[in-house]
């Protein structure tokens, strides 16, 4: 797949190592990183910086849930999330030249099935910048070398073009049609489901 560097290095004495003077990891902190996004486990205290794509209509169009109506609704989950959980995995992406957040990448391995389900959300001004490939790939890798993953699939809208590409891209391909309904009841989407089996 992707040639990434998954690290926990490079941090110094005093538990926190600084990326490009703005980015600040916790020591021995999962980090997976690629040549412009780094990516760690999300925290509470990212909810501020969630509100950048939680609050936009535009990037919930084909989520399961609505967008937020205020930058504090992660906070009723957030703080429910195992940072050290081996089956689900929620990645807090950043560019490496700003430091601002790109999104969440998330795995979530379904143990009966032995199957990684994928997830993805990137703040609106950041799509088609090939971020979620590069970085979807680098976590995919990680999970394959760190978690044993074998199996991964992932769920689109058909109408939702740009997500079907980006799974090509990483490689999956088409397996079955479906269909979801978002949380609220507002719209059901018939969908693709792609798999990819290393």
């Amino acid at each position: 797949m992707h040639d990434s560097k998954t690290q926990a290095s490079g941090i110094d004495e005093n538990n926190k190592v600084a990326v490009n003077n703005h980015l600040i990891f916790k020591k021995n902190e999962e980090i997976v990183e690629t040549d412009r996004l780094i990516m760690r486990r999300l925290r509470p205290d990212d909810y501020l910086a969630m509100a950048a794509w939680d609050m936009d209509e535009r990037v919930y169009k084909y989520l399961l849930s609505p967008a937020c109506k205020t930058p504090e609704e992660p906070l009723a989950w957030l703080p429910k999330k195992d940072p050290t959980s081996k089956i689900n995995i929620l990645m807090l992406v950043m560019n490496k030249e700003d430091g601002h957040a790109v999104g969440i990448y998330a795995l979530n391995h379904e143990v009966e099935r032995d199957v990684w389900t994928l997830s993805y959300v990137n703040r609106f001004d950041d799509w088609g910048k090939g971020y979620t490939t590069e970085g979807m790939k680098a976590l995919m890798d990680h999970a394959v070398s760190v978690y044993g993953a074998r199996c991964f699939e992932a769920e689109c809208a058909k109408e939702n073009v740009s997500s079907a590409k980006v799974m090509q891209k990483l490689g999956m391909v088409y397996d079955h049609s479906s269909s979801y309904s978002k949380s609220d009841g507002s719209v059901t989407f018939e969908s693709d489901v792609y798999v990819l089996r290393i």
